[in-house]
């Protein structure tokens, strides 16, 4: 698998919505400044220093700064390449090579819903508000071998997601082409 093979098809996975919500944040400020206290008595002499406080208060806050901006940001990039599925984030890569799957099961009309804190694929239903997607599913040779665990497959990718304004039907044609076999799953009625 070349990290320079070509690239068929790239698009951006849908954002979960409703991850961020005004419960976290408040926990978020609070944890902030619960921490940022003890930094305070660290100033030296053993008694509180107002300054070092509001030091370690401003360098947390960076922190939440990024937490809240991430759902404005744009989903994982994902990339059907020459020999492999590419998940390209930030802080890793994952990969499913082509050869290394058994086969892909794919639901169409999918979105997303949250019950109880639970987030939930909601398969042939679309939702009015939030994206509505493909989710593709990939099995893999070794997930039935215990023992072929191990930090490798820790990487591979699992599942991914196609939003609507992505062509379904190239990308599955374009996985048919490199070998893989490609199921459109159903619920039963």
């Amino acid at each position: 698998m070349g990290l320079l093979s070509k690239r068929l098809i790239k698009w951006r996975e849908p954002k979960i919505r409703g991850m961020l919500t005004p419960k976290n944040v408040l926990a978020l400020y609070a944890l902030i400044l619960v921490i940022s206290i003890p930094f305070g008595f660290l100033g030296g002499s053993g008694k509180f220093h107002l300054k070092t406080c509001l030091l370690a208060l401003g360098f947390m806050s960076v922190g939440s700064i990024g937490f809240l901006i991430s759902p404005l940001l744009p989903g994982t990039q994902m990339q059907l390449r020459e020999d492999a599925i590419v998940r390209a984030m930030s802080t890793r890569t994952q990969r499913a090579a082509y050869k290394d799957i058994v086969c892909i099961r794919f639901y169409r009309n999918c979105s997303y819903s949250w019950n109880h804190n639970s987030l939930f694929v909601n398969v042939n239903q679309r939702s009015v508000e939030g994206p509505n997607f493909t989710s593709f599913i990939i099995t893999l040779k070794n997930d039935d071998d215990e023992k072929a665990f191990s930090y490798a497959s820790l990487r591979s990718i699992r599942q991914f997601a196609v939003p609507d304004d992505v062509n379904v039907e190239q990308v599955v044609q374009i996985l048919r082409d490199k070998g893989v076999k490609v199921l459109e799953e159903s619920l039963p009625a």
